[in-house]
């Protein structure tokens, strides 16, 4: 018996063996080079125009819905069919686990199997902060076309793509230039992945509007507060053609690169609409509306490619008795990061409405350091449950980078498998697989010990007090210690401990986590990982373990449980700490991305150092606080 994943729909065994330890003769009805190329990665073989006597032979059979396959092995013969190449390669995919598992001899078998989602994909950020190299991004490539994934968007928003009109705001080494943007799709296509184009162009354009140049484009100049902070201008005018003239000259940088039908706008979270100059046009028509007007807009402007657009919901789901006005070939993309979102009730509507629609959960990878490994499991699961009962398009598996994208890559791997395996076969029971392939496939663990390791990580936050949306407690103490001088340069020590009460942590739990941690580097140490990156995989993980147990340590300093001098070695430790987390994060950071925004992003780590020393002079005055 053969381990098959994702899981295959039907599988039967028949008696006897097909040899393929010799250099085996291919015939193609009609040759796909990728789907050779492929083959040729895993089995000696040499294509023949001899039909009859050929080993392995590729039939295509117009019968056949898309990406479906039958693979026959018998004694003599493996035989493929498939409508296309597409169908063609995900029997490979198949077929080449089956050689995996074998020692010269293939158990005679025959497999039907088909995807029951049409589009499966998952969207890198790679515009907060940190851009991947181009090795980086084809590992990624790999990953998910072993689980036969066909869709891939790398999320762009401000400056993470050449614009060549706007060259002069372009980091060195900080974007990803046209030339690769094409080969990454090459690679991508030649496993049957569509690379979609992404770009934002409504909110989220705060890096644009921090130049003079944008600056009278955004509709709050002045920004806006929300989640208990001042934010900077994030949201273009709608109002103003400006804004969408600058949004057309994005489209037509990227968009024609691209051969792809879709086109990701995105359009999510335009936080200051109707907050400032476009607030008497929302009171007058509903913000709704407003939205819409300003989304067909740049609609126009993209259907000049022929794109098919993708855009988010978190507007327009509030707003359903307007999706009239959209066209219908628009695709509307729900998204939710938490298992309490309600993506069944969301996609129910939007069947009622006879829209197009997708899905989107999260790796829920970001504000976490390790990741929120339930969370994520159970927001797939209810993003893909509800996908399938309503007949949906397709999932977006997101991957986001928040405040800095301090997480590392490996963290976002469970997550993608798991996900990866319910696009293709929505079978209870799945989670149990991931483990395996993470260890048998990904990580190459002899000691199969890592991927449980990993994922046990990522549940550090069971010792949290209560459950936190979207982050950890450790996450948002990082968080507010960041921004606690910005936020309020008078008083941060009072600002920081009002945002923080509920975070802290008493001795029993901090000593628990302490020994957690202590016996989860001790896993790390018995494991034996053969992949590639298996030693790197390792240092990013205790980088992250290091960073966690620091930030504890400040949630301790302002615990009522140690003395003053207890709190104050903690505090030293971090304070101690900057230098070796400056040039570790450096080096970890640079062996699978490119420099792009490091310093920006580390800046977070600086001041979470540099209000931990503001706390020790504040207690080396004689000054305390009660919490």
């Amino acid at each position: 018996m053969y381990y098959l994943y994702p899981k295959v729909k039907k599988i039967i065994y028949t008696d006897g063996y097909f040899d393929f330890n010799k250099k085996l003769s291919v015939f193609f009805s009609n040759k796909e080079v990728n789907v050779f190329t492929k083959l040729a990665s895993f089995l000696d073989i040499e294509e023949t125009k001899d039909k009859e006597n050929a080993d392995i032979l590729f039939e295509n059979d117009n019968a056949f819905i898309e990406e479906k396959y039958v693979l026959n092995i018998s004694n003599n013969k493996i035989i493929i069919k498939a409508l296309d190449g597409k169908g063609f390669y995900y029997a490979l995919v198949t077929l080449a686990q089956i050689v995996r598992q074998s020692d010269k001899m293939i158990k005679n078998l025959e497999i039907e199997d088909y995807p029951d989602l049409k589009i499966r994909g998952l969207m890198i950020d790679i515009s907060r902060d940190k851009v991947p190299t181009i090795k980086t991004i084809k590992n990624i490539i790999d990953m998910i076309s072993s689980l036969k994934m066909n869709h891939i968007e790398l999320y762009v928003e401000g400056f993470s793509f050449e614009y060549e009109k706007y060259k002069k705001y372009l980091k060195k080494d900080g974007y990803i230039t046209k030339e690769e943007y094409k080969e990454i799709e090459e690679y991508a296509n030649s496993k049957y992945i569509d690379l979609v184009p992404n770009e934002n162009g409504f909110g989220h354009m705060g890096k644009w509007l921090s130049y003079d140049e944008f600056k009278p484009l955004a509709e709050c100049p002045e920004g806006i507060f929300l989640w208990g902070r001042n934010r900077e201008p994030s949201t273009l005018d709608p109002l103003n053609e400006k804004s969408i003239e600058l949004v057309k000259d994005l489209y037509d940088e990227m968009i024609p690169l691209s051969n792809s039908k879709y086109f990701n706008m995105n359009f999510d979270e335009p936080f200051e609409l109707g907050k400032g100059k476009s607030k008497d046009e929302v009171l007058k028509k509903g913000l709704g509306n407003v939205y819409i007007d300003y989304t067909l807009k740049a609609y126009e402007a993209l259907k000049k490619y022929n794109k098919t657009p993708l855009i988010w919901m978190d507007v327009l789901i509030k707003h359903k008795e307007l999706l009239s006005r959209l066209p219908k070939d628009m695709i509307f993309v729900d998204w939710g990061y938490d298992s309490s979102y309600s993506f069944k009730k969301h996609l129910e509507e939007l069947k009622r409405q006879q829209t197009q629609f997708m899905a989107a959960p999260g790796t829920s990878s970001w504000c976490s350091f390790l990741g929120r490994q339930e969370e994520a499991f159970e927001t797939i699961r209810n993003a893909c449950n509800a996908v399938y009962e309503n007949n949906g398009l397709g999932v977006l598996l997101a991957d986001w980078g928040d405040f800095g994208h301090l997480q590392y890559l490996p963290i976002s791997y469970p997550s993608i498998v798991y996900c990866g395996l319910l696009m293709w076969s929505n079978k209870e029971g799945s989670y149990k697989e991931v483990k395996r392939i993470l260890d048998c496939d990904i990580f190459k663990d002899k000691n199969g010990i890592m991927a449980e390791s990993l994922m046990d990580l990522a549940r550090y936050n069971r010792f949290d007090n209560d459950y936190r949306g979207n982050g950890t407690e450790a996450f948002y103490t990082f968080m507010w210690a960041s921004l606690a001088k910005r936020c309020d340069k008078d008083n941060p020590i009072e600002f920081f401990k009002n945002k923080v009460k509920d975070y802290l942590l008493n001795c029993k739990r901090y000593n628990a986590l302490e020994d957690y941690f202590t016996n989860k580097i001790s896993e790390l140490e018995k494991t034996n990982l053969n992949c590639e990156d298996g030693e790197l995989i390792i240092l990013e993980l205790l980088a992250s373990i290091k960073l966690i147990r620091l930030i504890n340590k400040l949630r301790m300093a302002y615990s009522n449980e140690l003395s003053l001098n207890e709190k104050k070695k903690f505090l030293e430790e971090i304070g101690a700490s900057r230098n070796n987390l400056y040039e570790e994060r450096k080096r970890l950071w640079l062996a699978r991305n490119k420099i792009s925004d490091f310093e920006e992003s580390f800046a977070h780590i600086d001041d979470f150092v540099e209000f931990a020393n503001e706390t020790l002079k504040y207690l080396t005055r004689g000054e305390n606080y009660e919490n």
